[in-house]
C-alpha cells in the first residue's frame, strides 16, 4: 500500500449507523464540526472524544441578484423540507401569529422532501397565503435572498452545525433558531440572533414577532452576526482539515459529496470546501456525485489523488464507502457532522 493512500479520505458521517461505525474503525483520525456533535457521537463511539474540532464556514461566493416577485419584507427559511428540520413547527408558529393579526410573509427555499405536506398543513391552518415557495435555488441566488430577508428562521429539531445560519450571519442577516446541536456554538442568544427551545411554536412565534417589529434589534443583531461569522471561514476549515489529515499543499485532493444531488446544503459545502482548498494551494480534482448508493469513486481512484475529501451527507451510503476504503487499504480520516 502506498503511504499516501492512508493519509486523506475525509468523510462526513452522521452516526449511528453500521456503515459509520465501520468507517470509524478504519479511521486514521477524527474531527467533529461542533462540540455537541463530538459529545453525541462519543455516546456510542468513545474514540470520538479525541476528535479535533473543525467547523464549517461562511460562504465564499458573492450573492447574485435576488429573484423577482419577493415580498417587500419577509422572513426566510432556507432548508429542505424534512421532519428533523422542524418546518411544521414554524408553520404552526406562523398560524399563532396570524391568529393575533401578525402576518409575516415567509419565503421558503429548499427541496421539498415532504411532497407538498408542508403546504397542505399551511393551508389547513389558514396561512398558505403567507408562504412564497422558491424551491431549490442556485447557491449565489440563495445568498441574495438571505441578504434581503429581515431574518432567517432555523426551526430544527436537530442540527449538527447550522450552515444556513452561518451563511446568513456573514451577510448581516439576524438568525432565529432552535437551541439544538451545534447552533448555540455559532449563534449567541441576544447578541448575534435569538434562540428558542426546539419544538416550541409559542416561543418561536414570540421571538419572530419581536424580530419583525423591532428594526433596531434586527440591525444590532445583524451587525454582531456579521462580525461573529468572521470567526467561521472555509479557509479556516480547509486549514483545519489539512492539519488534521496531514494533507500536503500542492497535493491532489479529490473533493467528493456523497449525497442526493438535489441537496442544496451538500452543493454549498462542496463549492466552498473546494474553493477554500484551492486558495490554500491544493490541486482539487473534479467531484463525484451519487444519489443511488453506487460508488462513483473508481474513476477518481484511477487518477491517484494524494488525498480524498468526502462529505457524506446521505448516511445510508456509509457502508458502500467503508467497503471502498477497505478494499483498497485506505484508512479514512473521518469528519463527523
Amino acid at each position: 500500500m502506498r503511504d499516501d493512500a492512508s493519509k486523506g479520505i475525509i468523510v462526513a458521517v452522521k452516526p449511528p449507523s453500521d456503515g459509520a461505525r465501520r468507517l470509524m474503525r478504519l479511521a486514521s483520525g477524527l474531527s467533529a464540526n461542533s462540540l455537541r456533535c463530538r459529545e453525541d457521537v462519543s455516546r456510542f463511539a468513545p474514540e470520538a472524544r479525541a476528535a479535533r474540532l473543525v467547523r464549517f464556514g461562511a460562504p465564499t461566493a458573492r450573492p447574485a441578484l435576488a429573484p423577482a416577485g419577493l415580498p417587500r419584507r419577509f422572513a426566510l427559511c432556507a432548508s429542505r423540507r424534512a421532519d428533523h428540520k422542524g418546518l411544521d413547527v414554524m408553520v404552526f408558529a406562523w398560524s399563532l401569529l396570524a391568529s393575533r393579526g401578525v402576518r409575516i410573509p415567509l419565503v421558503l427555499a429548499g427541496h421539498d422532501h415532504s411532497r407538498g405536506a408542508l403546504t397542505r398543513f399551511a393551508r389547513r391552518l389558514g396561512v398558505a397565503d403567507l408562504l412564497t415557495d422558491l424551491g431549490r435555488l442556485p447557491h449565489r441566488r440563495l445568498l441574495s435572498v438571505m441578504r434581503a430577508a429581515e431574518f432567517l428562521v432555523l426551526p430544527s429539531r436537530e442540527e449538527g452545525f447550522g450552515l444556513a445560519a452561518c451563511e446568513a450571519m456573514a451577510l448581516g442577516t439576524p438568525v432565529l433558531a432552535s437551541r439544538v446541536g451545534g447552533v448555540p456554538e455559532l449563534v449567541r442568544h441576544g447578541r448575534d440572533g435569538l434562540l428558542v427551545a426546539p419544538k416550541d411554536p409559542v416561543s418561536l412565534a414570540r421571538a419572530a414577532e419581536r424580530l419583525w417589529e423591532d428594526g433596531g434589534l434586527r440591525r444590532r443583531l445583524g451587525a454582531h452576526a456579521r462580525r461573529r461569522a468572521g470567526a467561521f471561514s472555509w479557509n479556516s476549515a480547509a486549514d483545519g482539515y489539512a492539519r488534521a489529515a496531514r494533507l500536503k499543499p500542492a497535493g491532489r485532493v479529490a473533493v467528493v459529496v456523497w449525497q442526493d444531488p438535489r441537496d442544496q446544503t451538500g452543493r454549498s459545502i462542496l463549492m466552498n470546501a473546494a474553493a477554500a482548498l484551492r486558495s490554500r494551494g491544493f490541486k482539487v480534482l473534479p467531484a463525484a456525485w451519487a444519489g443511488d448508493g453506487r460508488s462513483p469513486l473508481a474513476a477518481l481512484a484511477a487518477r491517484r489523488p494524494d488525498a480524498w475529501l468526502v462529505f457524506l451527507l446521505r448516511y445510508r451510503t456509509a457502508g458502500a464507502l467503508a467497503d471502498f476504503c477497505a478494499a483498497r487499504g485506505l484508512r479514512p480520516f473521518v469528519a463527523l457532522c
